[in-house]
């Protein structure tokens, strides 16, 4: 790589903000000089670089149409030779110039990148090894190695093995050159997936799933006096540097993270080509959650929203054990049309279709969009831990409703169940639509507890058979099966599952 220029500003040293010292001359002439080691993140360096164009108007406008044509996200400052309010004719040439960002390039043409320090990954994730070293000749062999810290047994055998294109090391190694930074990238992993997979689940021994990695560092093959920090020669081993890796490459028996949602929102969004209402999220309905919802501005900046949905999401999912990548691809993906793409807690209609028992008092809430008088009652005994649900079903006669059973089965109003309690249930329903613990709660307890079987149909794959059967499973029916299809393909391209998830 080529050495930094001096005309570089402080954000080039992101990961070490003292880096700029060590470019200085040292009075020491003959030394290596060992500053850092730490796992980054490769991005493009960019710079403005000015650009312009003669453009040939088509059917007149003004200077200000031709300024549209050329704005884009990557450009700014764009002018033109001519005043704004100028009169164009067909065939006239306008000269444009605009600063457009671009990828810089050193001297050879090859293109410049810089690196940002990350605090955590996960296995099988590709991350640079970045070193920072002054010196002009030698061999700088970096190794990893896991901290044990509170853990009675490490996951992984030191030095750790990882690989650099197809093949496994557990060295790497740098040819001192005077560039300063060297970096190298890897992936978290062994080569076998029989190694793998034994890793994996000495870490799903660990209650959080995760390690902490180290580096040793130690300069070879040079006459020159050679500095590290300190006498240890690691890196990234005190408490306030320690780097974090998570012990699955899928979304098996581990949170999803608040960027994660984020990233899926936006990306179911996109495959919908949901362009208007893209950063709209739980805003509709005249019963909703306020605490999450989203009117204006973007999801993105709104993450402690979307910390108290995903939050929840988790604790729900750990609850009613939905750990796996098939079954949280399948939960989700019928939750998104359940919840209208995430903008609905309530069905919001004010009248409601003849089968709908109860009425509209009893149309659709949560992230499950429950139903019904006799489901809503249901969930009621599995919160309150009563037996009403129980007492309805055996005093009705047919299919009636709850509200039928009480208004013509004396039995029914014996144990309990009245016109009293009814109007109590109606309150009660609010709390699944306005509550974000009973939204989530009541639609982990409907598909595991209530409609055991869907669990059953989610683990057998995720298919499109699959998603009818799970669709079956949880509605008894068929209903917008093309888009629940759609919403659950796109959540597993999401989870990346055909090539990440190491439980199919």
């Amino acid at each position: 790589m080529e050495e930094e220029t001096s005309g570089q500003t402080n954000q080039t040293y992101t990961a070490s903000p003292n880096q700029i010292v060590y470019d200085q001359v040292h009075e020491m002439d003959y030394q290596v000089e060992v500053i850092t080691v730490y796992f980054a993140e490769q991005k493009p360096r960019m710079i403005w670089e000015a650009k312009t164009e003669v453009y040939t108007v088509k059917s007149g406008g003004t200077p200000v149409d031709v300024k549209g044509r050329f704005v884009a996200e990557n450009r700014r400052n764009i002018v033109t030779d001519l005043a704004d309010n100028v009169q164009l004719t067909a065939g006239q040439t306008v000269n444009v110039s605009w600063e457009e960002q671009v990828q810089e390039k050193n001297t050879d043409g090859s293109p410049k990148f810089e690196y940002t320090k990350l605090d955590k990954a996960k296995i099988k994730d590709k991350v640079f090894v970045v070193a920072n070293c002054n010196g002009t000749n030698g061999k700088l062999t970096v190794e990893i190695n896991e901290n044990k810290l509170e853990n009675e047994e490490l996951v992984y055998e030191n030095p750790v093995k990882f690989l650099i294109g197809e093949d496994e090391k557990t060295k790497i190694e740098f040819t001192l050159n005077n560039t300063f930074i060297y970096a190298q990238e890897i992936t978290l992993r062994p080569k076998s997936d029989e190694d793998l997979k034994s890793l994996v689940e000495k870490f799903e021994k660990r209650e959080k799933l995760n390690a902490f990695l180290y580096f040793k560092a130690n300069v070879t093959d040079t006459e020159d006096e050679i500095a590290y920090p300190d006498e240890s020669q690691e890196f990234l081993n005190k408490e306030e540097e320690q780097f974090e890796i998570l012990g699955t490459p899928c979304y098996c028996n581990r949170d999803i993270t608040v960027d994660e949602i984020i990233d899926l929102i936006y990306h179911l969004r996109d495959k919908q080509n949901h362009v208007t209402n893209r950063n709209k999220f739980f805003d509709s309905g005249t019963e909703k959650i306020t605490e999450i919802s989203i009117s204006t501005g973007k999801i993105s900046d709104n993450r402690s929203k979307i910390e108290l949905f995903v939050n929840e999401l988790n604790a729900m999912f750990k609850k009613f054990g939905i750990t796996t990548c098939k079954r949280k691809i399948h939960f989700i993906g019928q939750m998104y049309l359940e919840t209208a793409s995430f903008r609905y807690t309530y069905e919001n209609r004010t009248t409601v279709p003849s089968n709908y028992k109860g009425g509209v008092d009893f149309q659709g809430r949560g992230m499950k969009q429950i139903t019904h008088d006799y489901n809503y009652l249901a969930y009621y005994d599995y919160i309150n831990t009563t037996a009403l649900f129980q007492t309805y079903m055996t005093t009705r006669s047919g299919y009636e409703s709850v509200g039928e059973c009480i208004t013509n089965r004396i039995q029914a109003n014996n144990a309990g169940l009245d016109a009293t309690f009814y109007e109590d249930l109606k309150t009660f329903a609010k709390k699944i639509s306005e509550e974000l613990f009973h939204s989530f709660n009541s639609a982990g307890w409907f598909s595991t507890i209530y409609k055991p079987t869907t669990l059953t149909e989610m683990d057998k794959g995720l298919e499109d058979e699959n998603v009818r059967l799970v669709t079956r499973a949880i509605n008894g029916g068929e209903n917008n099966l093309a888009e629940r299809k759609d919403y659950t393909k796109w959540t597993k391209e999401f989870f990346k599952y055909d090539t990440e998830c190491i439980k199919k």
